[in-house]
């Protein structure tokens, strides 16, 4: 996989529409069945109704969870190429963050990641993306003739629709399952 990543744009790609994402399926079809057996140990009106509800609140949480631990390793991995503690890396990335899309932390990397797959872990990378982003840019407008300004919202929404759809599986997969478990245990 890391030769497939490092290919000009088929690995950022790649990394764009998060592969990893589509093997939560098996971790949202496992939660979504253990939650619908699970209501048999509740009282029959209320079973179904509690696991629902603990359902709605976990299956984002379950969702983001792939997104925490990618920014931790970045972290991680700008703290190592920086020779930084975890804290010095976590400011210089959140400061990087805020520069790009105006948030910090887990959430800002998520509007980032969606919108740019490749994730500087050098301070000279985060300090050089604007003139690296300008070259990609002009070469792309040499090529294909269209301006930058199209190819960075066809990308990013793509990106979005891709992180969407993710998600939608998500949900359609726990609930099937979850029915399914209530169908197990007739409940």
């Amino acid at each position: 996989y890391r030769f497939l990543y490092s290919l000009i744009l088929f690995g950022d790609f790649l990394r764009g529409i998060e592969i990893v994402e589509l093997f939560n399926i098996v971790a949202f079809a496992v939660v979504g069945m253990g939650f619908g057996l699970a209501s048999i140990f509740l009282p029959k009106y209320l079973g179904r109704y509690v696991s629902a509800i603990l359902l709605i609140i976990l299956v984002p949480i379950i969702f983001l969870t792939t997104q925490m631990v990618r920014y931790d390793i970045w972290v991680e991995q700008v703290a190592n190429n920086e020779n930084l503690s975890l804290d010095g890396a976590e400011l210089l990335t959140n400061s990087f963050l805020n520069q790009r899309v105006g948030n910090d932390g887990i959430y800002g990397f998520y509007l980032y990641t969606a919108q740019f797959p490749i994730l500087p872990d050098k301070k000279v990378q985060m300090n050089n993306l604007d003139r690296l982003e300008k070259s990609v840019n002009s070469k792309f407008v040499s090529l294909i003739g269209v301006p930058p300004g199209v190819i960075y919202w066809a990308i990013s929404l793509c990106f979005w629709a891709i992180r969407i759809f993710y998600f939608v599986v998500a949900v359609v997969t726990t609930v099937a399952h979850f029915r399914e478990g209530l169908r197990i245990v007739k409940c």
